[in-house]
């Protein structure tokens, strides 16, 4: 994935996602909806199938790269949890791909 900055102002940032389909645009959206400083977040794009997509945030007295940067955060957490938790209920799949949920890689540190 690329990403170009189209637009940046003091509440507003426009940028766009290369090589990308809708999930990522969406996933960021709902994330920065959960904020109270954040106006607008809106991803737009041509088709369904286009591999690049607009993306709108507009906040109230906040830094949008901030929350931008924020959101993203919480969800790689998210993702982290969902991992673990997939992880833990097809423990096969662990094995035979020598996967870790992130409970084992910290007590693998530990021991080390």
């Amino acid at each position: 994935m690329k990403i170009e900055i189209l637009e940046e102002t003091k509440d507003k940032l426009k940028i766009k996602m290369l090589n990308t389909r809708i999930t990522v645009p969406e996933m960021l959206q709902k994330q920065l909806l959960t904020h109270k400083e954040v106006l607008m977040a809106s991803g737009l794009m041509k088709h369904p199938e286009d591999k690049e997509s607009i993306f709108i945030l507009q906040v109230k007295n906040a830094n949008p790269k901030e929350i931008l940067i924020k959101s993203i955060e919480e969800l790689q957490k998210e993702i982290f949890v969902f991992k673990d938790e997939m992880l833990k209920a097809i423990p096969e799949a662990n094995k035979a791909k020598g996967l870790k949920t992130s409970d084992e890689k910290s007590k693998v540190k530990k021991t080390k």
